[in-house]
């Protein structure tokens, strides 16, 4: 029972997410869960009870599961600190999701910021990432350095999993500031299916600048972010 509960526990919660079950809507009975997901009913009340501790349904006797308005919680990720550290600091689990290893590439044409002419000439190092809170995938995340000066970058592993942390121990580069573009923009295909929303859902889109305390080095940063569980703020 123990994975067939969290596999219940989260077609649910991305049920609720996407907007199938709104607030106040109540879920489908016990007996219709258990026919529907092909489990015991203890599978289904633990599932249930997992979604209670969360905030995404509560229990009223005599009705059922009723899906409640969760409590929309900052993470503050438009900052120099890494994601990690900053969601981390909230006491919020967080995790990530390889979808390409740091790799030696060409910048993307048109590229979202300005390139200055020796970025140009370096080309980049590129990964892309999922990262997650609590188990949810919150944001698409695609990186891009200037390839200068950053030796066997692409063939370390990141330490404890943060590209800041990694720059800093690494090659003595530290986040000093960072610029940022907003826009709303509409999942496509890819971005739907990575963050478990519905096709043409609406993302944000933040593009990021941080610079480096090393001249002609600084890193770009492409997101789309779900924010229907969660907003972005600024942090110092």
């Amino acid at each position: 029972m123990g994975t067939l509960y969290r596999k219940v526990q989260h077609d649910l919660k991305s049920q609720i997410i996407a907007g199938v079950y709104g607030e106040g809507d109540l879920l489908p009975s016990e007996s219709e869960l258990q026919r529907l997901h092909g489990v015991t009913r203890s599978t289904i009340r633990q599932a249930l009870e997992e979604l209670v501790k969360e905030g995404y349904i509560r229990k009223k006797q005599g009705k059922g599961s009723i899906v409640i308005r969760r409590q929309r919680r900052t993470l503050g990720m438009l900052s120099v600190k890494g994601f990690s550290e900053v969601v981390s600091s909230r006491r919020m689990a967080v995790s990530t999701v390889m979808i390409q290893k740091p790799v030696i590439s060409r910048w993307e044409e048109p590229f979202f910021y300005p390139l200055d002419d020796l970025e140009q000439k370096a080309g980049c190092i590129f990964l892309k990432r999922i990262r997650c809170v609590e188990d949810e995938p919150v944001m698409l995340e695609s990186t891009y350095l200037p390839n200068t000066n950053l030796p066997r970058f692409c063939t370390r592993p990141l330490i404890h999993g943060s590209l800041f942390e990694t720059l800093s121990v690494n090659y003595s580069l530290e986040i000093t500031r960072v610029e940022q573009d907003l826009r709303a923009v509409p999942a496509d295909d890819d971005a739907a299916a990575r963050l478990r929303i519905g096709p043409g859902k609406p993302l944000l889109l933040i593009y990021l600048k941080f610079y480096t305390n090393r001249e002609h080095l600084s890193v770009y940063s492409s997101l789309l972010c779900n924010t229907t569980g969660y907003s972005i703020g600024n942090i110092l």
